[in-house]
């Protein structure tokens, strides 16, 4: 009766389903959202985690597998000094692959298999598949490499030959990856590469997967990741909603960034009121009401010693601690101390409190 959602696409199916008849499609939708996992927790991964998913539902279309391909794109390149691999995958292509090289071995057993590649190493996968000759030529396939790196097209369009509707999908696949690849460039940090032994989402997507994973970090796992699923919506409707979507995790791509010492530490624009002795408390309060009238963030010291509020100024991030004690409460001023470079100036007015904060805060 309860649980707790465990990703943000099956209930947006589901609300899809709900409300067809109120929306217009191809129906786009982006959302971000805490979601749990049954996890072993190390570092980058948790049982709640925050999502961002963009999804197309509505639409069975290259455009919108370029669409998703390219956005997600151009949202990594905006993090800086990113370098990242998305690696574009075909689970049609790949249970096709598999329904001609090993017609006795149930698909998703194979597809277990092929997902730990990486991970064991082709013997290993090999034998888990049963160390035939069609699991042999199966992962040749795979790992097979053209002129650009990518899996061999050419060979996987060979062996499938016959299988209209996979020759179909690899005619998609390149249509999807040679235009992709003029928005993706090296130039902006990352690259398209094929890897048809990308196995994610077992029961779950029917055609282009990729996931993206950091080339600094090798092995943190993928940081985005989705494809399409084009039987998901029918689970709640008769009608068919052919979708695409991927997300970011968001909690997995700040501990990379993390790791790889890419997190800055930010300011606020956050002033900071200091209160230099007890009878100060009263003129304090009226500083920083003032400055929140006046639309500025403005906090007030709530311990005694003062080193201690600088240092709590400090690990928030303010840019700016005004300090008063009696002698300004007596004299109607304060002093301004820049955080950053330790510039401070003494017995300012407050009349001039505002405009000097908000001057400041430019």
């Amino acid at each position: 009766h309860v649980a707790l959602r465990f990703d943000l696409t099956v209930p947006f199916a589901r609300f899809v389903a709900e409300h067809m008849n109120e929306l217009a499609f191809p129906f786009k939708r982006l959302q971000i959202g805490e979601v749990w996992r049954g996890e072993n927790t190390q570092k980058g991964r948790y049982r709640e985690f925050t999502q961002c998913d963009l999804d197309i539902i509505g639409v069975d279309s290259a455009a919108a597998d370029i669409e998703i391909l390219t956005v997600f794109h151009r949202i990594l390149s905006q993090v800086g000094g990113l370098r990242y691999t998305m690696a574009v995958g075909n689970r049609l292509l790949l249970s096709a692959l598999i329904r001609k090289a090993l017609p006795l071995i149930d698909e998703t057993t194979a597809l277990i298999a092929i997902d730990k590649l990486a991970k064991i190493g082709r013997d290993a996968v090999c034998g888990l598949l049963g160390g035939s000759s069609g699991a042999t030529a199966l992962l040749d396939l795979l790992m097979s490499k053209g002129d650009t790196g990518d899996t061999d097209l050419m060979r996987v369009r060979a062996y499938l030959a016959g299988d209209d509707a996979a020759l179909r999908e690899v005619q998609r696949l390149e249509l999807v990856l040679t235009t992709a690849r003029q928005v993706v460039t090296e130039q902006a940090g990352g690259r398209l590469w094929l890897d048809l032994a990308i196995a994610r989402g077992l029961g779950y997507y029917t055609g282009i997967v990729f996931e993206t994973t950091l080339d600094d970090l090798p092995g943190f796992g993928s940081i985005c990741s989705g494809g399409r699923y084009n039987h998901l919506a029918s689970r709640f409707s008769t009608r068919e909603l052919p979708g695409i979507g991927a997300s970011i995790g968001l909690d997995r791509l700040l501990a990379a960034l993390e790791e790889l010492g890419r997190v800055p530490r930010g300011s606020l624009d956050l002033v900071f009121i200091a209160i230099a002795s007890d009878d100060a408390l009263p003129y304090a309060l009226e500083l920083v009401q003032t400055l929140r009238l006046a639309g500025i963030a403005a906090d007030l010291a709530l311990q005694s010693k003062l080193g201690n509020q600088f240092k709590h100024a400090d690990r928030l991030g303010c840019r700016y601690v005004v300090t008063v004690g009696g002698s300004e409460a007596a004299a109607r001023s304060f002093s301004l101390k820049n955080m950053r470079t330790g510039e401070e100036r003494r017995d300012l007015p407050v009349a001039s409190l505002v405009t000097e904060l908000a001057r400041a805060l430019q």
